[in-house]
């Protein structure tokens, strides 16, 4: 579990009698699932859970999550690494065969995005008139094909489960490109988007990395402490992301739809539309948050301090004092008074930097969003946007695993 489309995916197919409460815990890669073992049986939730295709076992109440998650899938792994890797070349080679007839680079990296065409392939490459753009678009088909290859299944999956997640953005974002004749562009979206997803899993398990050479193990909340492990704010952030999506898409289909039918321009404002669904998944938002969180709580316990999950640190950052006679922070260093101060400051920061997250992943979508209405946005550079905010916010949050 590596981003916020699979733990929707998991909360989605765990709708079901018997499950009390969900807690995701997406740096350490883990859910706590509490449940009624009268209605249904771990056994039951764990088929649930691999039936969305992602690998899953469990553990105990209590138990530490040792680094045993990437044995089953390595192989996997491996061979996505080389579905991304003959994407890339493939799309190089593209590049390059439209570079050497083109007039410019520049014309060959970014002028995708405002070519006219008139059907799926480049009207002197129908003709049979210009052999090297039939060449450069067959390298881009191939390019498109091997990079969706591993995201196929995913995608699929998740329409099983009749979820409009990141893999069937990008899948239908890559199709429709190359339907309106950008078949670089979709060529760019689906090999980007397996570049962007190892980054992704690199920020993600740099943080699992960080935090286990803090404690020991991997990152985990206890959950026998009988307290909420979400804070507020990313409560508030999973309720927004759960409407972001499908409002987002809805705007896409408007996109598509509602300026062409004043101006006739069907195919300018489909590939438009197009990046409306490239950034209608909230990953970047949603592990802003539990990243940041995950970070502070970890340095704050080489500081005598124990933060008892993301609502005890929102709590620290009001009162201190309020939190640690609550029970919210339990001190463990000698120097009571230093701990207590630290802990209030070590809160409000933490929350600084959450504000820093999100405002940075608002303000990434929001600007693209608005370009791709007014056309200055290619569709690639919003996947290579989308996925550097995820990445940005990621490292940004694992600046406080160095407690001051």
């Amino acid at each position: 579990m590596d981003c916020a489309d699979e733990a929707a995916l998991i909360r989605h197919v765990l709708q079901v009698p018997g499950i009390l409460d969900l807690n995701f815990d997406l740096v350490g890669r883990r859910v706590d699932v509490q449940f009624d073992a009268s209605i249904i049986s771990a056994d039951t939730i764990l088929g649930k859970v691999q039936g969305t295709g992602l690998g899953a076992h469990s553990h105990a109440p209590g138990e530490h999550v040792h680094d045993d998650h990437g044995v089953p899938s390595g192989a996997s792994h491996g061979l996505t690494l080389r579905f991304i890797v003959a994407s890339a070349v493939l799309m190089l080679a593209g590049w390059a065969v439209e570079a050497a007839t083109a007039d410019t680079w520049t014309e060959a990296l970014l002028g995708h995005a405002h070519t006219d065409v008139t059907g799926g392939v480049p009207e002197a490459a129908a003709a049979g008139e210009d052999r090297w753009a039939l060449a450069a678009t067959g390298a881009y088909g191939l390019a498109m094909l091997s990079g969706l290859v591993p995201v196929l299944p995913r995608a699929l999956a998740a329409l099983r489960h009749q979820r409009l997640d990141m893999h069937v953005l990008v899948c239908v974002s890559a199709v429709g490109a190359a339907v309106v004749g950008q078949w670089a562009e979709g060529a760019s979206v689906a090999t980007l988007f397996g570049v962007a997803h190892l980054m992704e899993a690199w920020s993600i398990e740099h943080a699992r990395v960080a935090v286990s050479r803090a404690v020991g193990h991997e990152p985990g909340w206890d959950g026998g402490a009988g307290e909420a492990v979400a804070g507020r704010v990313e409560r508030y952030i999973e309720r927004f992301a759960s409407v972001y999506t499908p409002v987002v898409t809805g705007l896409a289909v408007v996109v598509a739809v509602g300026p062409p039918l004043m101006d006739g321009a069907w195919t300018v404002w489909f590939y438009r539309a197009l990046i409306f669904l490239v950034l209608a998944c909230p990953c970047a938002l949603v592990i802003s948050t539990p990243v940041t969180v995950v970070a502070a709580v970890t340095s704050a316990v080489g500081r005598g301090v124990l933060f008892r999950g993301g609502l005890a640190l929102e709590r620290a950052a009001d009162d201190a004092a309020a939190a640690i006679a609550r029970g919210d922070v339990v001190l463990t260093a000698q120097a009571l008074r230093e701990a207590e101060a630290f802990a209030g400051a070590h809160a409000r920061r933490a929350l600084g930097v959450i504000r820093q997250n999100v405002a940075l992943a608002m303000l990434t979508k929001l600007a693209f969003l608005v370009s791709a209405v007014l056309g200055a946005a290619p569709l690639w550079l919003a996947v290579v946007a989308d996925t550097g905010a995820t990445v940005a916010v990621t490292l940004n949050g694992l600046r406080l695993l160095r407690a001051r």
